[in-house]
């Protein structure tokens, strides 16, 4: 990183480091990307491919109608570099043509300047920035001082939609608060964002649930009628159910899920058992927050009153239909799609097992079997949902209690609500997290042997039989009586001897 500046300069002769990495440099804050400004020329492409040669680093076009290139270096340190003519006659016009006060700002690149790298995390920092030295038509650097994030100019929603979800996303990373008149015109402006790429809404989204508070965000985007736009399937939620979850219905249960993920995320060595040895599980927060945000997407259209009461029956299964096609929509992959739905489409299931007075081992294996890979992530979003039923200074208080064991089902049932239930319906979530680490389930539930083995062996027919025959030699494998295949085999005669002998009995 010494010589960077120089190397820079030594091909373009002058070039403004700008976006948002002078935005977080004037902030005294690290970054991990370079954005570069340079004058426009007939040679930019050449002299851009020459600086990749010389970092020692791959090049491709970002925007080739606008000759926006990337720069990745091969080797460490690693580096991405985003370089650009200016967007317009000159620098002052590039700078205006930005989407916010705070990203439209730049600096002229010395030869004395220095990026210093922090080598564990990649991140750069400019630890001599001159503050002074910064060319701010609009006064970006007021702004980011103040905290507050403001559109560069009247038209930036217009010439650009997606900045209505970048303004949340944007304040949500750097901690801002919205300017009131962008908050305004961002308002009336969010229709708009049909009109934007699927690929760029979904990464925006993605970024912004990563943060802490998203559910924070994503309430005030619902104030602006954003979320919405972008999900109108969850407008309906507003006004169903206000009788079970008082005013803002469904929706305000919604984001109320969404908070509890993200307490849960904030706080996994507290709230999941171990959660080191299945950490793999807790690597994708953002998704999870979908899940959240989609797990009752299907509860309006589901919505019917029977014998009295307002009941929602299938909404588990028609919301994984429809998760999947919102999040297809917006381009998600095949794997994530895949997660949200299954978790969306048994939801319930943690909660029915644990609506049982006694949950046996047989119980317990059912379900592992029955959620398989997606085991963790369902716990998770069951988790989420049922803990969102008390307050989070209740939830914080009761933490130890849900390590304990499932307090007895007393004989008149669990109460409709409150914190009796919602404490059981935890510690039941926590038995099974504990369950799931201790016995290994990712090894306890994978088939050491199929149909064909049981057809061949015991020399039956296809039927029933073989089915239940193997339901009891995958319960030994999960009561850690048989571990491998050969002990399976073994497994499967006397299972079958004893199935005889109790016939012969009757």
């Amino acid at each position: 990183m010494r010589h960077l500046t120089t190397i820079i300069l030594d091909i373009f002769g002058e070039a403004y480091l700008v976006g948002g990495a002078l935005r977080d440099a004037s902030l005294k804050k690290s970054f991990k990307d370079i954005d570069l400004a340079v004058p426009p020329g007939p040679h930019f492409r050449s002299k851009t491919l020459k600086l990749a040669r010389k970092l020692n680093a791959a090049c491709f076009p970002l925007d080739e109608e606008n000759l926006v290139y990337r720069i990745k270096t091969r080797k460490a340190p690693f580096l991405q570099l985003d370089i650009a003519p200016f967007q317009g006659q000159d620098l002052d016009a590039d700078l205006r043509r930005r989407d916010f006060t705070v990203n439209a700002m730049a600096l002229p690149l010395e030869r004395a300047l220095k990026f210093a790298l922090d080598k564990k995390t990649g991140a750069l920092r400019l630890p001599c920035l001159d503050r002074k030295k910064i060319i701010d038509p609009l006064n970006g650097l007021g702004a980011a001082l103040k905290k507050e994030l403001k559109t560069a100019g009247p038209g930036a929603f217009r010439e650009d939609p997606l900045r209505t979800l970048r303004a949340f996303r944007l304040a949500a990373a750097l901690g801002f608060k919205i300017n009131s008149s962008t908050f305004h015109e961002l308002k009336r402006r969010v229709r708009l964002i049909k009109t934007s790429a699927p690929e760029r809404v979904h990464d925006e989204l993605l970024l912004l649930l990563e943060n802490e508070r998203s559910n924070y965000w994503l309430g005030l985007m619902h104030k602006a009628g954003l979320l919405t736009a972008i999900f109108p399937d969850l407008a309906p939620q507003e006004t169903c159910a206000e009788i079970y979850y008082g005013r803002g219905g469904v929706l305000k249960h919604t984001l109320r899920v969404v908070e509890r993920m993200d307490y849960l995320f904030a706080h996994l060595p507290k709230a999941v058992p171990e959660y080191k040895k299945i950490e793999e599980f807790f690597s994708k927060p953002a998704v999870m927050k979908l899940a959240a945000l989609l797990h009752d997407i299907a509860k309006p259209p589901k919505a019917a009153v029977f014998k009295g009461r307002l009941r929602f029956f299938g909404h588990e299964e028609h919301g994984a239909l429809m998760s999947e096609r919102l999040m297809a929509d917006l381009r998600f992959s095949r794997e994530d799609i895949r997660l949200v739905s299954n978790i969306v489409g048994h939801h319930l299931r943690p909660g029915n097992l644990a609506s049982n007075d006694i949950i046996s081992d047989r119980a317990i294996f059912r379900f592992f079997r029955m959620a398989g890979e997606y085991t963790v992530p369902l716990l998770t979003l069951s988790w989420a949902d049922h803990a969102s039923y008390i307050t989070q200074p209740t939830l914080v208080k009761v933490m130890g209690k849900i390590k304990e064991n499932p307090l007895p089902i007393p004989k008149g049932g669990l109460p409709y609500n409150g914190l009796k239930k919602t404490l059981r319906f935890l510690q039941v979530l926590n038995l099974l997290f504990r369950v799931y680490v201790k016995k290994n389930i990712k090894l306890r539930t994978a088939r050491l042997i199929d149909g064909h083995d049981v057809i061949r062996i015991l020399k039956i027919k296809e039927g029933p039989r073989v089915g239940e025959i193997l339901e009891k030699t995958q319960l030994l494998q999960f009561e850690g009586k048989i571990k491998n295949r050969l002990q399976a085999l073994r497994a499967l005669k006397k299972i079958t001897a004893s199935t005889t002998q109790k016939r012969a009995q009757r």
